[in-house]
């Protein structure tokens, strides 16, 4: 069976939902908020993350654009299902655009909840499935834009009419500002630290710079995050980014 990653502030929540799903055979992890679901992801890679979007401090919709945006292909193909009390259409609307493959409203029953995690678990690969999410999406927020008259439009070729800032999901890239600071302090970093850069700057996904380097994943990621804090990168992404751009010249010496 799969491993789920299941995110709620509230733990009854936690333990109604690790309940059920052990009974179909799952192995369970939880995150009591999105800073720890982040850092689950880093080290454990789930099968599938059930989140849900209305948390304290960093909030579903923060954790969801992370992994979405996440350079590594193991990271950000992970499929997302919301489980969320809010079920308004902008909601659901905005879950689909951002990168979740279904949309689970609270109260459920236990039935429900176990259909939705076997369909977000079956069929189609993950990033497929995102982009016709997304589409679909975006179709109906075209409908909601358009006072109901999106069917019409689409429908007799004339263009989309324009879009939300919803169409356009952030990337994780640093501002001139981060990336001169990163670059001060890259000095500090060790050779082994520098070794890493260089491997992931040539590699095209974390698990291939683990793979190439002989440790695991969840090692690499925990080296980054202490790299991350040495440089003062906001995030592991952003880190990847600016090394993935040559931005660190991570091939270069220390100095002596």
């Amino acid at each position: 069976m799969a491993t789920v990653l299941v995110v709620d502030d509230e733990a009854d929540i936690l333990e109604l939902i690790r309940v059920n799903l052990e009974l179909d055979g799952h192995r369970v992890l939880t995150a009591l908020g999105g800073e720890e679901a982040l850092d689950r992801v880093d080290e454990e890679h789930p099968d599938l993350i059930l989140l849900d979007v209305m948390m304290p401090g960093v909030d579903g919709w923060t954790v969801l654009g992370k992994i979405k945006n996440e350079t590594d292909l193991d990271v950000s193909s992970i499929p997302v299902l919301m489980v969320t009390a809010r079920n308004a259409p902008e909601d659901r609307i905005r879950g689909g655009i951002e990168g979740a493959i279904r949309y689970l409203t609270k109260p459920f029953s236990p039935a429900e909840l176990r259909d939705e995690v076997r369909d977000a678990l079956g069929g189609e690969p993950e990033p497929v499935r995102r982009r016709k999410v997304q589409r679909e999406s975006l179709e109906q927020l075209a409908r909601i834009e358009k006072g109901g008259g999106g069917a019409a439009t689409a429908a007799t070729g004339s263009p989309r009419p324009r879009l939300t800032k919803l169409e356009h999901v952030p990337e994780a890239r640093a501002d001139s500002h981060q990336v001169r600071e990163a670059r001060q302090k890259a000095g500090t970093l060790s050779p082994k630290q520098r070794e890493l850069l260089q491997v992931l700057q040539e590699s095209r996904s974390v698990s291939e710079a683990a793979a190439r380097l002989d440790v695991s994943r969840s090692n690499v990621y925990a080296s980054l995050r202490r790299i991350g804090r040495k440089l003062g990168t906001r995030s592991v992404p952003e880190l990847l980014t600016l090394v993935r751009a040559g931005d660190l010249s991570v091939d270069s010496p220390p100095p002596s």
